[in-house]
């Protein structure tokens, strides 16, 4: 059966698709959000991820700023120790100007819970849950997204599905995968300890591992060790205390906090990917967040990204109109990806992620300052534009020049 006509598809429903879709709702687009998932409570680890201050200004223009300082907790600064004593500090409030003077965690699963509840508001929204796509279609004017026993017409469809992308497989888009080949482990603690300052902590050892220390959403500490492949080996084969021993030599403070890790079931590894796809569109199909550039979560941009692909594409969208050709989807590609190519090069030119990389840099997190406070200053000038189409107030921009088809 057919459902008929919609202008766009969003597959998946975390942060960057939903913020997507409500930016084409606000526009008067007739966009549906597929979710394989329920929409029901938050999983197990629900992490915290920071949100920028560019996204927190654009949220905040979604008129979430309220919802979103409920749920999250402010870090106001980071300083990196290196192993000889030096610091590099990030101070958000000396970069930011008249915008927010931090980056906030927030549970993920919670973030996406709130755009869902606006984007239901949208009355050219819908979501369907417990839904996966089947097939698609793509042809000239538009795009055939079979459901299993139901079809949608669209004439675009963005795929935001994940790192590993079951969308780019039926595309028949091939990525190149780059896995660091450090784990990182991560605790998060209950009760932050009284007083823990609005700060991530990030150490250096002298044998080259990375500990770091960060205030997190839910009145938690996220705790985390990288090390190289064989120690990380070595650790894990012994009792969880060996772990925290070699974290509370590096912070002392974290030593009562660690008493509650009793066993390996209470640690999360994490192994991380850099996911660069050979195009980032094929017709009417076009790859948004961690489908199109999966990355390191050194600096925290993955969720950052993807809501920056979002401003960008919808702008690009909502200029050119539902009708428009496929040019918006090149010029989008055109805009992100050397963009987040160049911080990709730059996380796996770092030692302390892979044994792959040359002397690296110290400190490792100068590189990446500029996107953790700025982000893509060519997005955050499109913001305005695509606000302004969402019905709030801003500033008229002049289009970003696109290409045609041919």
């Amino acid at each position: 059966m057919s459902d008929g006509r919609t202008d766009c598809v969003v597959v998946g429903g975390g942060p960057s698709g939903l913020v997507l879709a409500l930016l084409l709702a606000r526009a008067g687009w007739q966009v549906t959000v597929v979710e394989r998932g329920d929409g029901s409570g938050p999983p197990r680890g629900n992490v915290g991820p920071f949100v920028s201050p560019p996204n927190l200004r654009l949220l905040a223009g979604l008129g979430l700023a309220d919802e979103l300082a409920a749920l999250g907790q402010p870090v106001r600064e980071l300083v990196e120790h290196s192993a000889d004593g030096d610091r590099f500090v990030l101070d958000y409030a000396a970069h930011t100007g008249d915008g927010p003077a931090h980056a906030l965690s927030i549970p993920l699963w919670s973030l996406s819970h709130l755009l869902r509840e606006e984007l239901a508001r949208q009355d050219t929204a819908t979501v369907l849950l417990n839904s996966s796509v089947q097939s698609l279609v793509n042809g000239q004017g538009g795009v055939e997204v079979g459901l299993g026993g139901r079809t949608l017409n669209a004439r675009f469809v963005v795929c935001s599905d994940g790192k590993f992308s079951e969308m780019r497989t039926l595309m028949d888009i091939t990525a190149d995968v780059f896995e660091f080949d450090r784990p990182m482990v991560m605790m998060l603690l209950s009760g932050r300890p009284e007083g823990w300052p609005e700060r991530i902590a990030v150490h250096h050892t002298d044998s080259g591992a990375l500990v770091a220390a960060l205030p997190v959403a839910e009145n938690k500490l996220a705790v985390q060790w990288l090390d190289d492949a064989a120690e990380f080996d070595a650790v894990r084969a012994q009792d969880v205390s060996g772990l925290c021993e070699r974290i509370t030599t590096v912070i002392p403070e974290l030593t009562d906090p660690l008493t509650a890790v009793t066993h390996w079931d209470q640690v999360l590894t994490l192994r991380h990917h850099v996911v660069r796809p050979e195009v980032w569109s094929r017709g009417r199909v076009v790859l948004l967040g961690d489908a199109a550039h999966g990355v390191h979560s050194l600096g925290g941009q993955g969720l950052n990204m993807g809501i920056q692909d979002a401003v960008a594409l919808g702008s690009l969208l909502v200029e050119s109109g539902p009708t428009a050709s496929t040019a918006p989807l090149i010029a989008y590609e055109r805009l992100r990806r050397p963009y987040v190519e160049e911080f990709q090069r730059y996380q796996m030119s770092v030692r302390q992620l892979t044994s792959t990389a040359g002397a690296g840099a110290r400190p490792i997190y100068k590189g990446v300052a500029e996107a953790m406070v700025h982000g893509q200053p060519q997005v955050a000038f499109r913001q305005r534009g695509v606000l302004a189409a969402a019905g709030r107030p801003g500033p008229e921009i002049p289009p970003l020049s696109v290409i045609d088809e041919e």
